[in-house]
């Protein structure tokens, strides 16, 4: 055998066995993708991801989900994304949930104070705390020194409470004429959501339901002449433009969201895959918390360079509009207790927390039971 035979010889074993190497890596790559199963989510929220909360959701959930079951091959989800009232409308996403018409959500728990009480604790206690992820994780460490709590979410709404959220670092009045005194407030009509309404009710003004995507035009057409909002919707919904005056009282930090998913749908899907929705749960009210802090402060600027202006309120104007509330957290309270939690205790807990955190806390609800 001549060398040049010897050499080709040589190479066509060497391509044999890289070829060999080959097909035995690409046949292992194609069986890890066909081991891991694939389990279809829809996923909704009837806010578009025009909301803060729900751009989060969408950048930092989703995919950290995908990224920590990638790391066992397991599983996959096939996400099917029904954000801006796909599937629900506004305040719809409960029963969304409930009846099965999708299998997670964010539920907006100030348009149900009726039926899931606890989740509001925040909007009971303004002028508490202006932490919105203080707020949060407190709420979070009561369902888990009570967890009555999500026994009732279960047995009454057919869901599996993932965690508690927020977007709110401070609610505060927008109006379409500036605020020298709290005198001024008296019969002016003021639109928010839910409970929030209750806030200017002692200063003399109308409440009038509405949800975050119709504040400008109530504004704009005179059904009302201001909204409960926050600086970052202010300029998300381009508030500015129709109520240029932020009536800066600071009534605080209120968690209105909820991560929930449909009690069947969280039956079905692995044990591996329950862990990780709900530890990126807990994840997502952490980052979106920071991303709240990080957006506010610069919102308030943003207000101003838009043609807005900040009317700051003194702290006795502040206790006088403190003083004007209905003892919102008592009712709340009571209401819990009615329904065989222990609200009362609750609530001194919530409030014990705050004051350990040395929150600028105006009125101790708890000490009005």
């Amino acid at each position: 055998m001549s060398k040049v035979s010897i050499i080709l010889k040589r190479i066509m074993i060497r391509l044999r066995s890289l070829l060999y190497l080959f097909l035995i890596s690409i046949f292992s790559l194609s069986t890890n993708v066909r081991s891991a199963e694939v389990i279809p989510l829809t996923v909704i929220d009837a806010y578009a991801p025009t909301a803060l909360w729900v751009r989060v959701f969408m950048n930092y959930y989703l995919p950290e989900v995908d990224r920590r079951l990638a790391e066992t091959g397991n599983y996959e989800i096939d996400w099917n994304r029904a954000f801006g009232r796909t599937v629900a409308k506004t305040g719809g996403v409960l029963e969304a949930l409930q009846y099965g018409l999708a299998d997670i959500g964010i539920i907006t728990s100030p348009y149900h104070p009726d039926k899931i009480p606890f989740f509001n604790i925040s909007y009971v206690t303004p002028l508490v705390t202006k932490d919105i992820g203080l707020a949060a994780r407190t709420v979070d460490l009561l369902i888990e020194k009570y967890p009555e709590i999500s026994d009732q979410t279960v047995e009454d709404y057919n869901q599996v409470f993932l965690t508690t959220a927020g977007v709110i670092d401070s609610y505060q009045v927008f109006m379409n004429q500036s605020i020298d005194s709290l005198d001024q407030f008296r019969g002016t009509k003021i639109c928010g959501v839910g409970l929030n309404l209750r806030y200017v009710q002692g200063l003399g003004a109308a409440g009038v339901p509405a949800g975050l995507g119709d504040y400008y035009n109530n504004i704009s057409t005179g059904l009302t002449e201001g909204t409960l909002a926050w600086a970052e919707s202010a300029v998300a919904y381009k508030l500015y433009e129709v109520a240029p005056y932020m009536i800066d009282i600071g009534l605080g930090a209120v968690t209105s969201k909820i991560i929930s998913m449909n009690k069947r749908s969280f039956d079905r899907v692995p044990e591996e895959v329950r862990l990780v929705l709900q530890e990126v749960a807990t994840d997502y009210r952490d980052e979106l918390a920071k991303e709240t802090d990080r957006r506010a402060e610069r919102s308030r600027h943003e207000f101003e360079e838009f043609g807005g202006t900040i009317v700051s309120l003194t702290d006795d104007q502040r206790i006088e509009w403190a003083n004007s509330l209905p003892n919102m957290a008592k009712e709340w309270a009571t209401d819990l207790e009615e329904r065989g939690l222990p609200g009362n205790q609750i609530l001194r807990d919530y409030m014990d927390i705050m004051r350990a955190e040395g929150q600028p806390i105006v009125r101790n609800w708890d000490q009005e039971l």
